[in-house]
């Protein structure tokens, strides 16, 4: 086996321990998390106006009308904060409204990091954002962007409680990955030589 080929094959197993931490920091803060279309009813959207019944967006289109859309099961906890978990359906199903009536501010002060998002691919209008628990000791997030043409968009992100257990399990796997690819060169290299030996001997 060759000088360099042994050099790459002993740093495999480092190497699968820090993609395994890479993966499991871009997924704990979510910036494997996507931004999903959402829409708008039958008129484009020109400002969000906020939350209503923990669970309802409300937004305003450019008639002036009101609409609003259910986009998962949150409610306000014992500690005036939201909880629950955050899910749009295939299909937002609009419901006009009569009033601009909406939540009071439930800023949730939590620990553990800040999400991060990506940037969209569209010019934004308005973001609007909020986290809220999830299961428990958990943490999620949910973000609104109006894009220029009037439609919405969504991205969602949540963890729960024992999430962080994933920089401990990725890097082992990476490690475990890398570890099985030297053990399969190596193997196949010893194989080879033990048949130009045999081959050697039978000459």
């Amino acid at each position: 086996m060759k000088y360099p080929l042994k050099f790459i094959l002993w740093i495999l197993p480092g190497l699968g321990i820090l993609l395994g931490y890479a993966y499991a920091y871009l997924f704990f803060h979510g910036l494997l998390e996507t931004w999903h279309f959402v829409g708008k009813p039958d008129e484009n959207i020109v400002r969000i106006l906020g939350i209503r019944e923990a669970r309802k967006l409300l937004v305003v289109t450019e008639t002036g009308k009101i609409y609003s859309f259910e986009f998962g099961k949150i409610f306000i906890n014992e500690f005036n904060n939201y909880e629950g978990e955050v899910a749009l359906p295939p299909q937002p199903d609009w419901e006009k409204e009569e009033h601009d009536t909406v939540d009071p501010d439930h800023r949730l002060e939590y620990y553990g990091a800040d999400f991060l998002t990506l940037p969209p691919r569209f010019r934004v209008e308005q973001l609007f954002d909020w986290a809220y628990v999830y299961k428990v000791e958990g943490k999620g997030e949910v973000k609104f962007a109006l894009a220029a043409d009037g439609n919405l968009w969504m991205w969602n992100h949540q963890i729960a409680g024992l999430t962080g257990l994933v920089f401990y399990f990725y890097p082992v796997m990476g490690f475990l990955a890398g570890l099985a690819v030297v053990l399969i060169v190596i193997g196949v290299n010893w194989l080879k030589g033990k048949n130009r030996f045999n081959q050697q001997e039978i000459r």
